[in-house]
Order: structure tokens, then sequence, then C-alpha cells
């Protein structure tokens, strides 16, 4: 029995593959990247009961009103000056903030107290 030998025929490409990955993953970094500029996103905080204050301790009490300003013993102060007011005391911060106080104003003055070597500091929301 006689067979013929194989065709040796020059390999070729099929562009067909690397176009359905191209696409795939141009479709993967369209979903996965953000449009816009999201810089705050409207959060409601719920106040919880559970949570005590401990009365034995001596507090730094701040207070952050509905414009998003930090208030220390009625003086409104920046988050700079208040971050240089705090380092030099060891007790711990009480932070508390108005119902209609920006959480992220509330959340930046408890990053201030943590930056000024504070140890104790905790976030109350006042219902």
């Amino acid at each position: 029995m006689y067979l013929e030998p194989e065709r040796h025929r020059s390999p070729a490409i099929s562009l067909t593959p690397l176009i359905d990955v191209v696409f795939i993953l141009l479709v993967f970094f369209m979903l996965a990247t953000r449009f816009g500029a999201w810089k705050d996103l409207p959060v409601s905080v719920v106040p919880s009961e559970a949570v005590e204050r401990q009365d034995d301790k001596t507090w730094l009490e701040l207070h952050v009103n509905a414009e998003g300003k930090v208030d220390w013993n009625g003086e409104v102060l920046s988050l700079e000056q208040l971050g240089e007011r705090l380092a030099g005391h060891d007790e711990a911060v009480l932070i508390t903030g108005d119902p209609d106080a920006p959480l992220q104003a509330a959340l930046a003055a408890v990053d201030v107290a943590r930056a000024a070597g504070l140890k104790e500091v905790q976030l109350e929301l006042l219902p």
C-alpha cells in the first residue's frame, strides 16, 4: 500500500483569537474603570445605643457642626490648627457630630487626632 506523503504547508496565524482576547480585555477595562470624580458619597449613619461612653476618663470633646467645622470649647478651628493643638495632649478624644454634619468632616477630624499621636479617639454621632 502506497501512502502519499503529507504536504507541508506554511503555518498560518489566525487573528480571530487575538481579536477576541483584545475585545474581552477592552470590555473588562471599560466596566472596571470609574468614569467621573466621586469625592463624597452621602452616608446616613444611625447612632448605636450599644456602646456607652466610659465616664471614668477625662475626655477632650470636639464637636463637628452642620457646616463641617470643628468646634473645641467654643472656638472654631481648621484641621491644621486642630492638629497643632492636639499635639501636646494625651487624653482620650471624643468627637461628636450634629445629625446634619457631613461624615467626611468628622472622619477628617478623627484622622487629624490620630495623626497628632492620640491613641484613643472615638466618634459619636448624635441622634
